[in-house]
């Protein structure tokens, strides 16, 4: 069954709101995500039939036809097209549903085909029109549009229909890009043609052709979107740059877009034999020097979306995000506003408009890929999940500091207690804690913190935990240099942070286990908002390094994380020694509601950010206490598959504006997700 999910609308859409509505977003709408089919074989487009049918290509030569856009709705059909040819970008490519459905039944296909099963040429795009039977299964397959070269690259083979009832079909050059700029070539082209595939009369006669054809503008690389925006009419597609300037386009008639020869706003690719820039149309929007595989593009045109109403949204699949766009000057020029579901999913492909405005996107990962749904929500739930432990602490760093922080603690990703001290330091700098392997640093670590531009770094543990050789490379990315934290075992470091932040007088210090991590890690936010430190015990007895730290910091209260077989009742008496008031103890039944505790008793309700960590494991967490310090916000801790009855509870009471798991899917899973949105977004 298809996991649902819900994710953060800081992350991935290309929203573009032109023709009349062009003020800004106002309000932005808090959009939730879920799977509703998963197991998929690159889903390359999706389309509607009226009654809410789900039509699914992909790309290997399969049209998927499902009950509704629904989870887990029920498959009713697979078509397979026959005589097939599908490789890399080629294949079961762009689908629509004709806008008279309701009477002729009619839905249309972009496919590579090799006709005559050779292997070899031809080797062409084809447009196929199926009939949608009463039982929901395909028929009549009859081939409207043949004659374009298909191509491993540069295939394109979009396909929309618009209300009037043409089909527009964006073909890419094939890996010719001279085919682009000849106006008698199919290929590099949006074409436009009836249901049937006959030339309409008005199309328009490209300059330099020998008469009218299905070619409606020229001049285009690889366009793999389009899109009608709506009230206006005014056709988009959106398509892929060489290494440069990827495009949003305004499709006009006869028009010129100037591929081979330029790109973007009129930047020379081939110029050689084009005439100047200012012949050839412009684009709407260009991505500039670099490229993020813009791939399809729709509109929201529905009130669910409030002030997004009228954007428009294209994915992206190297960028592996969606992003949102104001337009001005009549629509000729699009400003990216949102970037949003920053790699949560991999690459998205698909984006259409589906039953009651859902936004639906694919994935195009490869395997297991997924058809997902988008509706406004109250919450905002994301995920940062690198692709490891270090990539996450990384990404969690990237979204919380800006450039310029003081300080950023080190600690090795192999083992939890240095971090974990460091967390409550951390959060005082304020400056996060990034990841390291004993012997190197990751080429994701030395990236954020050149991003960053700490003043200084600091390295927690001994040459055990972190090498020489790292601090030694450390050293040179930092103008302060670095410096290290260690003692002669974790109890010891543990006081040696305490000791390098924190003076005397301090009103809390948390006394965790030096044993295991969960207690300690659900203590970092509330540790850090109350400015004292993270020192470590053992079990049954308290350590001397421990017992002088207290002693000089004098705490005007301690609090004791976990229950006595973390931390002893003959340790907790012992701590009395320390403090005024009684020793407190935040303790459940497990780890889980030990986090809750904490965060009960440290932040009231209505807190804007909490986040969610697995329980069972400690880096993704490591990362997020001092980033929950800043928010800020509690870290809870959630086991494998669903969520506790009394982290339910505490979500509820604390009612956030937006939760960010930490972690990819195999640390808190997809009906984790799921949970989330049914309590926070029901």
């Amino acid at each position: 069954m298809a996991a649902r999910l819900v994710v953060s609308l800081l992350v991935v859409v290309l929203a573009v709101t032109v023709g009349p509505r062009t003020t800004a977003v106002a309000a932005n709408p808090v959009p939730t995500i879920e799977v509703v089919q998963d197991g998929l074989v690159i889903p390359w487009d999706v389309a509607f039939a009226p009654d809410g049918t789900m039509f699914v290509t992909e790309r290997p030569g399969r049209i998927r036809t499902y009950a509704s856009g629904a989870p887990d709705a029920q498959l009713v059909s697979t078509t397979t097209i026959p005589a097939m040819r599908a490789v890399h970008e080629s294949g079961a490519n762009g689908i629509a549903v004709d806008v008279n459905f309701a009477t002729n039944r009619f839905i249309y296909v972009c496919a590579s085909r090799d006709p005559d099963g050779t292997g070899s040429a031809p080797w062409v795009n084809e447009v196929l029109r199926y009939r949608v039977t009463a039982q929901r299964t395909l028929d009549q397959m009859t081939v409207i549009f043949t004659g374009a070269r298909a191509d491993f690259q540069h295939n394109g083979c979009s396909v929309r229909m618009d209300a009037s009832g043409h089909l527009w079909v964006g073909i890419g050059d094939a890996r010719i890009p001279d085919l682009a700029q000849d106006p008698d070539s199919l290929n590099g082209k949006i074409l436009r043609m009836t249901r049937t595939g006959a030339v309409p009369a008005d199309n328009p006669i490209m300059p330099g052709a020998g008469g009218r054809s299905h070619v409606y503008s020229m001049g285009h690389r690889n366009p793999q979107g389009i899109a009608f925006e709506p009230g206006t009419g005014r056709v988009y597609a959106s398509e892929h740059g060489p290494n440069v300037n990827d495009e949003i386009n305004l499709i006009l008639p006869g028009a010129n877009y100037g591929w081979p020869c330029y790109t973007g706003a009129g930047a020379p690719y081939l110029p050689a034999g084009c005439g100047p820039a200012s012949a050839y149309s412009p684009a709407a929007w260009a991505s500039g020097g670099a490229t993020i595989a813009t791939s399809a593009m729709t509109f929201l045109d529905h009130a669910i979306w409030q002030d997004w109403r009228g954007s428009a949204v294209v994915s992206q699949l190297k960028e592996q995000d969606l992003r949102r766009f104001v337009g001005s000057n009549g629509g000729t020029t699009l400003t990216q506003v949102d970037l949003l579901f920053d790699g949560e999913y991999g690459r998205l492909r698909a984006a259409v408009q589906g039953p009651g405005g859902a936004l639906y996107v694919t994935t195009s990962n490869g395997s297991e890929d997924m058809v997902l749904r988008i509706v406004p929500g109250n919450v905002l739930i994301e995920r940062y999940a690198g692709a490891d432990r270090y990539a996450t602490a990384a990404l969690v760093s990237r979204r919380t500091f800006d450039p310029g922080v003081p300080v950023v603690y080190v600690a090795t990703g192999a083992t939890y207690p240095d971090a974990l001290s460091g967390g409550a330091a951390a959060a005082r700098g304020p400056g996060p804690v990034l990841l390291v392997t004993p012997s190197s640093i990751p080429a994701v670590t030395r990236t954020e913190i050149l991003r960053l531009a700490p003043q200084r770094i600091v390295v927690l543990g001994g040459t055990g935990a972190i090498a020489a050789s790292v601090e030694a490379n450390l050293e040179a990315l930092a103008p302060g240099g670095a410096s290290r934290l260690s003692g002669a075992d974790r109890y010891e470091t543990a006081a040696a942070v305490s000791r390098s932040v924190f003076g005397p007088g301090v009103p809390v210090a948390y006394v965790a286990t030096g044993a295991n991590y969960p207690d300690a890690l659900a203590a970092v936010p509330a540790a850090g908002v109350e400015r004292g430190p993270i020192l470590l015990t053992r079990p049954g007895d308290l350590p001397a390094t421990t017992r002088a730290e207290l002693l000089r910091l004098r705490p005007g209260r301690i609090v004791v994380l976990g229950g006595t077989v973390a931390v002893s009742a003959e340790v907790a008496a012992q701590l009395q020694s320390y403090t005024p008031v009684p020793v407190q103890r935040r303790a459940g039944v497990d780890r889980y509601e030990t986090a809750v505790l904490v965060s009960r008793a440290s932040f009231g309700p209505a807190v804007s950010h909490v986040y969610i960590a697995t329980g069972t494991n400690y880096p993704d967490g490591l990362s997020g206490g001092p980033a929950g310090a800043v928010a800020p916000g509690p870290l809870l801790l959630v086991p494998g598959t669903s969520i506790p009855a009394t982290v339910r509870n505490e979500l509820l009471r604390l009612g956030p504006d937006r939760v960010t798991i930490l972690g990819g899917m195999g640390a808190v899973s997809e009906s984790i997700r799921s949970q989330l949105n049914d309590l926070l977004n029901p």
